[in-house]
């Protein structure tokens, strides 16, 4: 059983009194059965707006989910000045045809860029438009204004590209051109600085060998990013699994193209089915099961710990399942799924550790200390390390109270984990969810039993 409960007014560190208004979402315990759709890649979504706003030409976006840092993104196009005409999931898009002869805009000052909450705006269209010589003011909100921007800020310094920022954070003014040639970063703190150099440097009017430093993390985002590229008419060659050779004075050319299902939210389905489906399982609709997704690692982790998972043809089959076995799940590769396999975790009669997760500490929250301390209120047996977590899981979740923490992952794992306690868990600030998954909780409901 799924219903608001309403706001409520709480203490909560870093506001201006300590005190702010959130909603409250109870989830009861309950078993989940018949099907759901999973919402579009929210990843994908990214890339394939910028890259149609960037194109010239039209270019029909389908299967478009509109979350928070996906409007984010459509606003930006707007900025841009492409065409955005949305028709209920399917989005039309006239590209502003930018290439490495663009000219800067007019001295009216650097255009003001706001980024939301989302990161993946952010870090894309920094070196977009600095490479378009778009002179750009980026500001952002919840804990995004906090998030790195270093890896960003040393090449600006390398390259002698002017920008100003707030002792290091946001708001970020870029008043300087990119112009490609030789460029190292690091390669360990994100790949969304990645993804936004090889979205930029196509256009500008060098070329460019792009090398990675350091450990490359999640690497398969990165993947998406070059698939995408050539489907919008971009040539980008890898000399290796580091470097990246990126010809200049190259244009998008429009494209139509249908957005695939998010993995790392079936992830959230795939779980509440192994702990809770009923005796006709939970079939989660929707994700390709061919997909370079990176998250898709989640079923692979699950199938591990005996979770009864079938891909059929007309989805995803989960069942109720009794995990078992001590396991270490190395998530270099795909963090964002951490927090829900944390949750599974402590289903699972053994020992589950995380590791590589380090990154999940400068997320929308520090999802590390997030989950510990979230899941230890619930009644799991759970400690955090430097780089992830030890989920010692078989004893029952009680259920209770918990936070968000403004964290749209932290609030939809959470729920799940309600679907086998005793009690059944609040959450509160539950309205986090706006960010990826609007109708989540709805979405949840309908499969709930």
């Amino acid at each position: 059983m799924l219903f608001w409960t309403g706001p409520a007014s709480v203490k909560l560190p870093g506001t201006k009194d300590g005190t702010v208004i959130m909603s409250e979402k109870y989830i009861g315990p309950g078993r989940v059965g018949g099907s759901i759709v999973i919402p579009a890649s929210k990843s994908l979504c990214h890339r394939a707006i910028l890259m149609a706003s960037l194109a010239q030409g039209r270019s029909l976006i389908d299967n478009v989910y509109f979350s928070k840092d996906v409007e984010a993104t459509l606003q930006v196009a707007r900025i841009l000045g492409a065409k955005v005409q949305a028709d209920g999931s399917r989005v039309l898009i006239d590209g502003c045809g930018i290439h490495a002869g663009s000219s800067q805009r007019a001295a009216s000052g650097p255009t003001l860029i706001d980024c939301s909450e989302s990161g993946s705006t952010l870090r894309f269209v920094v070196p977009i438009l600095s490479t378009a010589g778009i002179p750009a003011t980026f500001t952002g909100r919840g804990k995004l204004p906090e998030r790195p921007m270093d890896v960003y800020y040393r090449l600006f310094d390398q390259q002698g590209i002017a920008y100003q920022t707030r002792n290091g954070k946001l708001p970020l003014t870029v008043t300087g051109r990119l112009s490609g040639g030789q460029i190292c970063i690091d390669g360990s703190v994100s790949s969304q600085f990645v993804t936004g150099l090889l979205m930029a440097l196509p256009l500008a009017k060098e070329d460019s060998v792009l090398t990675i430093s350091g450990t490359f993390a999640s690497r398969p985002y990165v993947d998406l990013t070059l698939g995408m590229s050539r489907r919008f008419g971009i040539r980008i060659d890898e000399k290796d699994d580091h470097t990246f050779v990126i010809k200049g004075n190259q244009t998008y050319r429009a494209a139509n193209l249908s957005v695939e299902a998010d993995a790392s939210q079936a992830a959230f389905m795939a779980a509440a089915g192994l702990i809770a489906a009923g005796d006709q399982g939970l079939m989660i609709e929707g994700l390709d099961p061919e997909t370079r997704q990176g998250d898709l690692a989640f079923l692979k982790f699950a199938a591990s710990m005996g979770g009864h998972i079938e891909w059929t043809e007309k989805g995803l089959k989960v069942k109720r399942s009794d995990l078992r076995g001590d396991h270490v799940f190395d998530c270099e590769n795909c963090p964002d799924i951490v927090p829900i396999l944390a949750v599974l975790a402590a289903y699972d009669h053994g020992t589950v550790t995380i590791t590589h997760a380090e990154r999940l500490r400068i997320k929308e929250s520090d999802r590390l200390q997030a989950m510990t301390e979230e899941m230890t209120k619930a009644g799991a047996a759970i400690e955090q390390t430097p780089d992830g977590l030890i989920i010692k899981g078989g004893r029952p979740l009680q259920g209770g109270t918990v936070q968000a923490w403004n964290d749209h992952r932290i609030a939809m794992s959470m729920a799940v984990a309600a679907l086998g306690s005793r009690e059944g868990i609040t959450i509160r600030g539950a309205e986090c969810i706006s960010k990826s998954w609007p109708t989540f909780f709805e979405d949840l409901a309908a499969v709930t039993q």
